[in-house]
């Protein structure tokens, strides 16, 4: 597992520091990697349409600007994010004092666009975003395939292109956040999934389709699997077999239960109550 103490960003760049949503362990590498670092973060966590919380936040007095007071501002015991421990990373970025911004789309428009499609986003906007552009086919059935597994194969597959066009509209906003940042400060972090921080298909490709003279670099934190001791075998790849990341961090494997049973049960109607 690579030190807390080692830093992970790099100046004058764009870059994409992924996680698993639920491991505490992870938070905590990435506040580590921020610590000293003089730029602007990106949070898939909070969605754009909280920017004008966050500004009104960040323009308060420093001693105003404390965790609690920040996570009243995103109204965070209702964002859906709570059960996941991001107090250390909140922590580390307001006492390094960063720009803050809201990277996600708005939950409504993630809706409309897995229930639509491309008729949710004007095509003007789809032009502006770069989701104009088509991914490849080898690509967008990668990203079928992940869709189908990350839902542990309960899903109609007739909602899985509608899916995938959300993971777009989400890559695409997180991009366009991110160049915004990148071009105010100079240098931005992005943190969110390891789906988002992909290379190939996930944030990184909508930036260097809209600003190729960027740099990008993706690092993604990895949990160890009992038996898997092939360090290449943690990379992720995409159809090519090109590495999807540029760098991995190893940490230990976050407890948790059977994540498709537990869908499985979210699945189920309500049980009737017997009193009634």
């Amino acid at each position: 597992m690579a030190s807390r103490s080692a830093t992970i960003i790099p100046a004058g760049a764009v870059e994409l520091v992924g996680e698993v949503h639920d491991n505490p362990e992870h938070h905590k590498v990435q506040a580590a990697g921020i610590q000293g670092a003089t730029r602007s973060v990106v949070f898939e966590q909070l969605r754009t349409n909280q920017q004008p919380a966050i500004d009104a936040f960040m323009a308060l007095p420093k001693d105003s600007r404390t965790l609690d007071a920040f996570l009243k501002a995103i109204d965070w015991e209702k964002s859906g994010w709570l059960k996941y421990d991001y107090k250390p990373l909140f922590e580390a970025v307001l006492a390094a004092d960063l720009p803050i911004y809201a990277g996600d789309a708005p939950r409504d428009l993630i809706r409309k666009a897995a229930k639509e499609g491309t008729a949710a986003i004007p095509a003007d906007e789809q032009k502006r975003l770069g989701l104009d552009v088509p991914l490849d086919p080898s690509l967008h059935d990668a990203s079928l395939t992940e869709i189908e597994a990350s839902h542990c194969g309960m899903l109609p597959k007739s909602a899985f292109g509608g899916m995938a066009f959300a993971q777009r509209v989400r890559d695409a906003t997180l991009a366009d956040v991110a160049l915004k940042a990148f071009e105010k400060h100079g240098a931005v972090t992005v943190f969110a999934g390891n789906g988002h921080v992909r290379t190939d298909r996930g944030v990184a490709w909508y930036v260097r389709a809209r600003a190729a003279n960027v740099p990008v670099q993706s690092t993604m934190l990895a949990e160890v699997e009992d038996g898997k001791t092939d360090a290449d075998a943690y990379v992720p790849r995409g159809p090519d077999l090109k590495p999807a990341v540029d760098y991995v961090i190893f940490t230990p494997r976050a407890e948790r239960g059977d994540p498709c049973e537990a869908f499985r049960k979210s699945m189920q109607p309500p049980t009737a109550d017997p009193k009634n």
